[in-house]
């Protein structure tokens, strides 16, 4: 109850806001996170606007150095390699909240409204994931601790794929109609994984 009422006095969520940045980039050609978005790179466009909306905020990365502008706390994967399900945990055993909205660093329109709908649903379970063409949207979704021990238990075990989780804990699913109300499903969670995709972000900002 103490995290809700200073939510409520501070006008920031209750909430850690995961950064992954741990990706190769194969498809893009060099770092997307730091590619310039109108005036500062990809990644500090989404670490601002997460700080203006949760009470804390981490980036997930082995290479800290890179990143260290940010002036942001970092995380590293206990197992490098692991892909987006060690990021998780990793972003997950830096909250300080139960609950950490996890997102990939390339995806330049985040709404407030979503991210506040999302960390809200996680009250009634362990992962709150969006779900838009039949696909989750595995990296700008709600995770909380209490997915830890099945996680640990994935990697362990050498499996990589989040929706090997999903089975295994108690999901809310996001669907798009529920989506629509905070805008387009493919502006919401459009990312950038290609120059083809950078450019039409660029061109969709500016418009």
């Amino acid at each position: 109850m103490a995290e809700v009422r200073w939510a409520e006095e501070s006008g920031k969520l209750p909430a850690c806001g995961c950064i992954l940045a741990g990706g190769q980039s194969r498809r893009m050609g060099t770092n997307k996170a730091l590619l310039p978005f109108h005036g500062e790179p990809l990644i500090q466009r989404v670490a601002r606007r997460l700080q203006a909306w949760l009470d804390q905020v981490v980036v997930v990365t082995n290479d800290p150095e890179t990143y260290a502008f940010l002036g942001l706390p970092m995380v590293g994967d206990r197992e490098p390699g692991a892909g987006p399900l060690g990021g998780i945990e990793a972003g997950l055993r830096a909250s300080r909240h139960r609950v950490a909205f996890v997102v990939a660093c390339d995806m330049p329109f985040l709404h407030p409204g979503l991210v506040a709908h999302l960390v809200t649903l996680a009250q009634e379970a362990d992962a709150v994931v969006p779900v838009v063409a039949g696909q989750y949207e595995p990296t700008c979704a709600v995770y909380t601790r209490d997915c830890l021990p099945a996680v640990a238990e994935l990697l362990a075990a050498g499996e990589r794929r989040i929706a090997r989780l999903f089975k295994r804990v108690r999901i809310r699913e996001v669907g798009e109609e529920e989506i629509r109300s905070f805008g387009p499903p493919e502006r919401l969670f459009f990312n950038c994984n290609t120059p083809e995709d950078y450019r039409l972000a660029l061109a969709m900002e500016g418009a």
